[in-house]
């Protein structure tokens, strides 16, 4: 819900990794149209429309934090077991409505960017951060030529070592 530059992203994302999403937008748009439903996204009848009642998820990605959560209310009445990701600029509201919805998970832009900068200005070349069992762990893509100290290395072994490596990929070169 919000289709603007956070929620288009976010709805293109999702389409990629394979998700059946149905987006919802206030007016039409010029780039998107295919499962994009145009209306008031605070009214039963657009989010039945959308599909509400049989949704895993509701995204709710507007910068108007009075909106989303009149959204995500009338999404809960709607689907009372509907898991919900709410972007808000209040982080101490999000918060609390974290402690006290159950299948709540709200993110402001701030809080999401705030780490990279910090990673950024201590030379650290993070690409993104985790946020996981109150710890900010950050991500950033680690090139191993010759020389580096993982080289040759088995990926089993950089997994145990857990000061090293808490996630990984491997992802082959193009040569």
């Amino acid at each position: 819900m919000g289709l603007g530059t956070t929620g288009y992203k976010t709805l293109c994302l999702l389409r990629q990794q394979g998700a059946h999403v149905v987006g919802i937008h206030h007016r039409p748009l010029a780039v998107e149209k295919e499962n994009v439903i145009i209306g008031d996204a605070q009214a039963a009848a657009t989010l039945l429309q959308a599909g509400i009642r049989d949704a895993q998820t509701l995204v709710l990605t507007d910068s108007d934090d009075g909106l989303n959560l009149a959204v995500l209310m009338q999404a809960r009445v709607l689907n009372p077991r509907i898991r919900m990701i709410n972007r808000l600029f209040h982080t101490s509201l999000g918060d609390r409505l974290d402690t006290t919805l159950p299948d709540h998970i709200s993110m402001s832009v701030a809080s999401l960017a705030a780490p990279i900068f910090v990673f950024a200005a201590l030379g650290e070349a993070a690409i993104g951060q985790l946020h996981l069992f109150k710890q900010t762990l950050r991500i950033h893509e680690e090139h191993i030529e010759d020389g580096h100290p993982w080289r040759r290395r088995k990926l089993s072994d950089l997994w145990e070592d857990r000061d090293r490596i808490r996630l990984c990929a491997v992802v082959p070169r193009n040569s």
